[in-house]
């Protein structure tokens, strides 16, 4: 199991910057980089992408190399996912944030241990 989380938030972290950082094709069926309060957020939403992709791929590697300070970085990444997620919604991100919160629920329930 802990091959598969490590693995699962290497995946997820660098999905993260794959999604924010390519530009989006013209038929796609909405814009990683639109904000429906904002507008057009191009720079920022590639800054946070960025910032939460190493942050959850470092988590992984912490996952995969038994370190004690993963499930911190997890919530940092995850919770930074989230704020993404939320500033550029669209109906598609719906499984993104349902597995940020199943990110941060279970790295806390780590740290309570």
């Amino acid at each position: 199991m802990r091959w598969l989380g490590g693995l699962f938030l290497d995946a997820h972290g660098v999905l993260h910057v794959v999604t924010w950082t390519m530009p989006t094709p013209a038929d796609a069926p909405f814009d990683a980089h639109h904000s429906p309060v904002f507008g057009n957020i191009r720079v920022a939403s590639i800054v946070l992408a960025l910032f939460c992709g190493v942050v959850l791929v470092a988590a992984g590697v912490g996952v995969l190399a038994h370190s004690g300070w993963w499930p911190q970085a997890a919530i940092v990444g995850a919770a930074g996912s989230i704020v993404l997620l939320l500033l550029t919604f669209t109906p598609w991100w719906l499984l993104a944030l349902a597995i940020d919160i199943a990110i941060v629920v279970l790295s806390w329930r780590t740290l309570s241990r």
